[in-house]
């Protein structure tokens, strides 16, 4: 059972850890003690741990960085009555919030690949808006279209939605339940898997069972590369130990979308194969803080109201600067590192990288170092614009939250804070590619390379 005091302690931890280690707070424009001031009696009144956890996250939120944010308890996760499931599986695409599978009892009452249209009368896409996404990270929504159909799915056990679908121009209504999940049985997995290929495999990846990288050769040699995490520090060996064969290949194509990150390190390696010689790595800020220029600032009248850019523009002197910038929390040191390439060489031949807004974090380095020292074209959508590295703390009610500590930049000055990378070419992934099983990222990759 939780306590007042427990709660009003971990409320508190949250704010001094985000008040002091939170690497964005130049681009976040919030009354940040007065929104803890606000959260506070919310979390007072929660009922069970559910709901506190829900005003933490919701608290945490609005900082907007995708490596910030509150973690439930496992047992929370893992328990029916808090996370059980609607009877199908969304997923918002460009053109709307599209099903792609539905439970056995439901098959005949919901045509796959149906629209979205209204949730309890309101359209779709405000629900979320307004309903799910003050819960999680949100600045760049199309990052965060998994996490928000997971809170628009996921909820307490026997919690309702009425529900209008459209499909080939008729609209239907429907009342959905949430259900344990255990109890539910799906009729369509196919969306899950790609069409079957024709492609030499030289190193085999099952992503289902834990396998963070593929390598195929297609039958005009073209290696496709796929890599969906970078936590695997092992796997830079497994794929140096194809390099005899990667030689062969008249191009290559590295698909990263959705990897969600892990070891920069991991991508630094895959990235030396493409590069000569050794390389600048992405480039990084740091938080300063000295507690003696932020006594000075608080002596100084001119800085009340004052924003950074508004004192650039009046010539202070450095110190005064730096003293207004520690008092704010947004005084940097910027620091880039070389890496040292350890690739057993460099693989020639013209490089396509597919990237979307599921590429993340260290994924987003990789992609850093690709524009910056190769020639490769990236097709796709923009990464997922968050990147950096959190620093975790347990909760003594169960769960967890992280702070993003350092930022990551573009080397070549593009801003991707809570934007991403940009492809070279856009591809949005559509409900259309769904129902014909078709990659089309991939297509337009072969189709450039072969150019080539």
């Amino acid at each position: 059972m939780l306590t007042d005091e427990q709660k009003i302690y971990e409320l508190s931890l949250i704010w001094k850890e985000a008040e002091y280690n939170f690497a964005f707070w130049d681009k976040v424009k919030i009354d940040w003690d007065g929104e803890y001031r606000k959260a506070l009696p919310r979390v007072l009144a929660a009922k069970d741990r559910y709901e506190y956890y829900r005003e933490l996250t919701r608290f945490l939120a609005l900082l907007g960085d995708g490596h910030t944010d509150v973690s439930m308890p496992m047992d929370l996760m893992q328990d029916p009555e808090y996370c059980s499931m609607l009877p199908v599986v969304l997923y918002q695409f460009d053109e709307g919030i599209a099903v792609l599978n539905v439970t056995e009892e439901y098959k005949d009452r919901i045509s796959l690949y149906s629209i979205l249209k209204k949730i309890d009368g309101m359209d779709a896409s405000e629900y979320v808006r307004e309903k799910v996404y003050p819960y999680i990270w949100h600045a760049h929504e199309e990052a965060c279209r998994v996490n928000a159909m997971n809170g628009l799915m996921i909820g307490r056990a026997g919690s309702r939605l009425n529900c209008t679908f459209e499909k080939d121009g008729e609209q239907f209504d429907i009342e959905l339940t949430r259900e344990n999940p255990v109890n539910l049985h799906w009729c369509n997995m196919e969306y899950l898997f790609n069409a079957n290929n024709k492609n030499r495999t030289i190193l085999k990846g099952d992503f289902l069972k834990g396998d963070s990288c593929s390598i195929e050769m297609t039958e005009d040699d073209i290696a496709v590369i796929t890599i969906s995490s970078f936590m695997d520090n092992d796997m830079p060996g497994k794929v140096y130990a194809c390099f005899d064969e990667l030689k062969k290949a008249r191009g290559y194509i590295i698909n990263v979308r959705g990897n969600g990150g892990g070891n920069s390190g991991n991508g630094d390696a895959i990235a030396a194969m493409f590069i000569d010689g050794d390389f600048e790595s992405c480039g990084a800020e740091t938080q300063v803080y000295e507690p003696t220029f932020r006594a000075w600032a608080a002596c100084r009248d001119d800085f009340r109201n004052a924003t950074a850019e508004e004192l650039e523009a009046k010539h202070l002197d450095e110190e005064s600067l730096r003293a207004f910038r520690m008092s704010r929390h947004i005084c940097y040191k910027r620091e880039i590192g070389t890496k040292k390439n350890q690739a057993p060489g460099k693989l020639n031949g013209p490089v396509a990288v597919l990237m979307n807004e599921l590429t993340f974090s260290a994924a987003e380095d990789f992609v850093d170092v690709m524009k910056a020292h190769t020639n490769a074209v990236f097709i796709g959508g923009n990464t997922g614009g968050s990147s950096g590295q959190p620093l975790f703390f347990k909760l003594e009610s169960g769960g967890s939250f992280r702070i993003c500590t350092r930022r990551c930049y573009a080397q070549n000055g593009e801003d991707i804070y809570n934007k991403g990378f940009s492809p070279d070419i856009r591809l949005p992934w559509t409900v259309r590619d769904v129902i014909d099983r078709r990659d089309a990222g991939m297509a337009k990759a072969l189709e450039y390379l072969r150019s080539k």
